[in-house]
């Protein structure tokens, strides 16, 4: 009976000197220090420990990241970093950490989100990583070449983001105003070519394009402004004296338009356009030799353009030449069905037959 109880009373001994198990407070305060002291292992036996008292704990999660990616263990700090960003979703360290991830994942996208959201929270701390800026730059390319692909909500994500670090970035923000009229918002268009001229008021692409949205708008008056001022700044742009000449035309203004034609193909020789409205100023003066060569020309060039196809034909109904000007029309027909001439194509092709 005696040696029970002083067994016991043993026992009550070693259970009172039993120190109590550290607090969730404590697990971090050791795992910080270790993280700073360059202890990685002790870091994170400390910190695995601080998640498991409390996972909800959004700073124990994001240290835990920290220290798996200075352990190497990627994936591991990946899926911590974005615990705590659920829990803590304005965590700058976590945000530059999963930059820097993406960085060297090769995911530029990722990475240019991801400091976007940093920077947002912490523009202080963006002197430490400071790959951030050729992360834009990148980000720029990848956003055109989602353009050039049809994909237009990522270019958009892409090259809004990059705009978030770079506000300043004319080709980024003209990029994104090339995405946005790609994807048919031309308010959203006009509005980034008018951020890029605030930026730089001589930027003549921008100019030429802000033409463009008063084209497609139907406001020609503020289209032939637009692409003035741009051949003002650039004289040698095929492509704008050809775009300028569309409007005159569309004006009515054929001696104008004929004039921006000519001066496109003296710079460009080989642009379809020009020749195709050039063509269509000799079908209007109903100079229909000169229209049918032209036209043939522009055809060769660029052997899928219904307007072409479309102008050819009536210069050969013009003439009187209905057995060139059927295949032709059929031609056109087939190429796209749906043009708003189909119906005039349709009637000529009756009287012809």
């Amino acid at each position: 009976m005696r040696r029970a109880l002083l067994a016991c009373a043993a026992a009550l001994v070693a259970s009172a000197c039993t120190p109590p198990a550290p607090t969730l407070d404590e697990r971090l305060a050791a795992g910080r220090a270790a993280l700073d002291a360059g202890d990685t292992p002790r870091a994170i036996s400390e910190l695995e420990a601080a998640v498991a008292i409390n996972p909800t704990q959004a700073e124990a999660q994001v240290l835990l990241g920290q220290a798996y990616y200075r352990a190497g263990r990627v994936e591991e700090a990946r899926a911590r970093l974005r615990a705590g960003l659920n829990q803590d979703p304005n965590n700058a360290p976590a945000q530059y950490l999963l930059g820097d991830i993406s960085v060297e994942d090769g995911d530029i996208g990722g990475a240019v989100l991801a400091y976007g959201a940093a920077v947002a929270m912490d523009p202080a701390s963006r002197g430490e990583h400071p790959q951030i800026d050729q992360v834009v730059e990148q980000a720029v390319k990848a956003g055109r070449e989602a353009v050039e692909a049809g994909q237009f909500p990522r270019a958009i994500e892409l090259l809004d983001a990059a705009l978030k670090l770079a506000p300043e970035n004319k080709e980024a923000r003209f990029a994104l105003g090339n995405a946005h009229f790609s994807a048919g918002d031309l308010d959203a268009a006009r509005a980034s070519y008018e951020a890029v001229l605030n930026i730089d008021p001589s930027y003549a692409p921008a100019l030429t394009n802000l033409g463009v949205v008063a084209y497609q708008t139907g406001d020609l008056d503020r289209a032939v402004s637009q692409f003035t001022k741009a051949l003002e700044v650039d004289p040698q742009d095929a492509e704008t004296h050809y775009l300028l000449g569309a409007a005159y035309l569309n004006q009515n203004k054929r001696e104008e338009a004929r004039a921006e034609f000519e001066q496109a193909l003296e710079l460009k020789s080989n642009l379809a356009e020009a020749l195709i409205g050039l063509g269509n100023v000799y079908l209007l003066d109903k100079d229909y030799d000169q229209a049918v060569a032209t036209l043939q020309r522009a055809i060769e060039l660029l052997p899928e353009a219904p307007e072409a196809f479309f102008a050819l034909g009536k210069a050969y109904a013009a003439m009187g030449r209905c057995a060139d000007a059927v295949p032709v029309f059929e031609r056109f027909l087939t190429l796209n069905p749906a043009q708003p001439f189909a119906d005039e194509a349709h009637r000529i092709l009756q009287t012809c037959n």
